[in-house]
């Protein structure tokens, strides 16, 4: 069948358009978000809002920005249409930090003049201050005074500058601090002038004056009633995009069901409040449907290399990102250069709550999509090099699956060889071993788990197919034959006795001189 003649326009899905004229305009797909301007906007307020790289903060603050200017034209139909009866225009400078370069100090400095002067062209002022901070806080007491009326700031993604240099060396990252704390501390200097000002950012440097300085600054970032703020929520999808469903699965041939249960496969899951429905990600529905096919879209326009770098020097458990436990402090604030890998995952959209109870959230990636980059990701940095990428990694999934745990075994002794190449540290953690093969073996798609609990222990790792299932005990300077001990004394292989696949015990011992597995034992049932 044709998508012609199913009805699709590609032309309607806001592919990466962030400006709520442009969408409003030219009759773009909008998910209605104005019920939630309303609420914010009733009286003087000071916001802040985390939420993940093109997750629709952007768009929200393009929303707020036509309000305040009174575009009541664009609003027609939706939700604030009939709740909002004043339509007061007030000047509004907005601060977009989303795009520019900002790895040096002068390209940081560059990049705020140039906002500053461009509001204060559309405001009509010119500027005498020549520096960031104070051509901003000119520019809002003379707006004030130009127009009469009390001047709205919004600043969008307010935390890049500081985001691109965290894993840079400290001096950089120090001197954009401080520009930055200048910078915004005019907002607290400036606070009489104000009628309203509404930050986004993907994390929250709770060292940076921003948040101790200016008065009554509202984190909604984890409250229920803005869980679904930005992105898409399950009524919204079968609201807005329920015929878009109908095209979508014409196209590919499969049930409308089908591709709602593989929507919710690949993007949906995000959480962002102790409790509350999942939300969507809002990017990759939107490039789904506008190519009418599923793929790691959001993970596909920015991987956090850095970040997951980090992860893989820190050498953590890659296993334990599934059902990390944090507080509410842990999850939110970022204290220094010294910034906590897991916060960072969270707040950047990588891991995502799935449980809250009594104090603790409980973290786990959102969906495929996520899930599947990471690892993809994650095997490039452990291991880079062409042979176990391209040739070998399909080795390890041809010997899981034909039952070979010998080729298995010195594929993944291959693997680790080259890590130790690459990376130069010293293996000398059983946990950290493990991490490393369960990051691997997890990244080619096969099923692992890790510390798996059973009734007399916790097996080091299990990988199944549908025909073999592998139970491996590592050991560091020991020997293969304590690993098969200890398989043996806790029967393990118990858990398996009515499974009718074949069972592989296999102890491995790493020589950490050698950096390598130097003995290994193989058992079947």
């Amino acid at each position: 069948m044709s998508p012609l003649d199913t009805g699709y326009d590609d032309s309607k899905y806001p592919d990466g358009v962030q400006d709520f004229a442009t969408i409003r305009e030219n009759n773009m797909i909008y998910i209605d978000k104005t019920e939630y301007i309303y609420k914010l906007t009733r009286k003087p307020s000071n916001y802040f809002l985390s939420r993940p790289r093109r997750f629709g903060k952007s768009l929200l603050v393009s929303t707020l920005e036509a309000f305040f200017t009174g575009c009541k034209d664009l609003f027609k139909g939706l939700a604030i249409d009939l709740l909002e009866q004043d339509w007061i225009k007030y000047p509004v400078i907005r601060i977009d930090l989303s795009h520019g370069i900002f790895t040096s100090l002068t390209q940081a400095e560059k990049r705020l003049s140039s906002q500053i002067k461009t509001n204060a062209d559309i405001l009509n002022i010119n500027l005498k201050e020549t520096t960031p901070d104070g051509m901003f806080s000119e520019l809002i007491r003379r707006a004030h005074n130009k127009y009469n009326q009390k001047v709205v700031v919004l600043i969008d993604e307010y935390d890049k500058p500081l985001l691109e240099t965290i894993y840079q060396e400290s001096e950089i990252h120090e001197d954009i601090q401080i520009l930055m704390r200048s910078f915004y501390g005019c907002l607290k200097s400036s606070s009489a002038y104000l009628r309203f000002v509404f930050i986004t950012g993907i994390t929250k440097f709770t060292h940076i004056n921003i948040f101790s300085g200016l008065n009554n600054l509202t984190d909604i970032s984890l409250q229920p009633w803005s869980n679904a703020i930005c992105g898409i929520s399950e009524s919204e999808m079968q609201q807005y995009l329920h015929k878009d469903m109908d095209i979508f699965a014409r196209i590919n041939h499969i049930t409308k069901e089908e591709v709602r249960l593989q929507f919710k496969e690949y993007y949906d899951g995000y959480r962002f409040a102790k409790e509350g429905e999942n939300i969507y990600n809002p990017y990759s529905v939107m490039r789904a449907f506008q190519a009418m096919e599923f793929a790691n879209y959001w993970f596909a326009s920015g991987t956090p290399i850095h970040l997951i770098r980090t992860l893989a020097n820190e050498q953590l458990n890659f296993e334990q990102l599934e059902g990390y436990q944090a507080t509410q402090d842990e999850l939110m604030g970022i204290p220094s250069t010294d910034a906590n890998p897991i916060a960072l995952l969270y707040q950047s959209g990588y891991l995502t709550i799935k449980d809250y109870e009594e104090g603790i959230f409980t973290l786990d990636f959102p969906n495929k999509e996520v899930k599947s980059g990471f690892y993809d990701t994650l095997i490039q940095i452990l291991y880079p090099k062409p042979n176990l990428n391209g040739y070998s990694a399909a080795n390890i999934i041809k010997a899981a699956i034909q039952g070979k745990p010998e080729q298995l075994v010195r594929i993944l002794d291959k693997g680790l060889i080259d890590y130790n190449y690459v990376q130069n540290k010293d293996l000398t953690s059983e946990a950290v071993l493990e991490s490393l093969i369960y990051g691997l073996v997890h990244a080619l798609g096969l099923n692992v788990q890790a510390e798996y609990h059973i009734a007399n222990g916790r097996i080091d790792m299990i990988i199944e197919t549908n025909r073999y299932v592998y139970l491996f005990e590592f050991k560091i300077n020991k020997s293969a034959q304590n690993a098969i001990a200890q398989i043996e004394e806790k029967d393990y292989a118990s858990k398996f006795k009515y499974d009718n696949r074949k069972i592989f015990k296999i102890g491995i011992n790493y020589n950490s001189n050698k950096r390598q597995f130097d003995d290994s034992i193989i058992l079947n049932l």
